[in-house]
């Protein structure tokens, strides 16, 4: 697939783990927020949190939240599809 086609749409999917301070925590939770995050797993110490996003955002988004505890992270790779009533052939 073309990625700069204007008619696929294209997204991955990553589950980070963060293990730090509760400041720490939230300064991730504020990171995270504009790419739909939704916190999977929470305890004092660690959560788990869900966000979908470009790769490239992603990659950005790690070198962003990593300092502030990320400790394991898991990524789909990208998935596609058309916009509108097209498919794919």
């Amino acid at each position: 697939f073309n990625r700069s086609d204007p008619n696929i749409l294209f997204k991955e999917l990553a589950l980070f783990k963060i293990v730090s301070s509760a400041k720490n925590q939230e300064k991730v939770k504020k990171a995270c927020k504009k790419y739909n995050s939704v916190i999977l797993d929470k305890t004092k110490k660690s959560f788990v949190i869900q966000i979908t996003a470009l790769r490239r955002e992603i990659d950005k988004l790690i070198k962003v939240i990593g300092p502030w505890g990320l400790v394991s992270t898991s990524r789909t790779g990208a998935v596609a599809m058309t916009k509108g009533p097209e498919v794919f052939k």
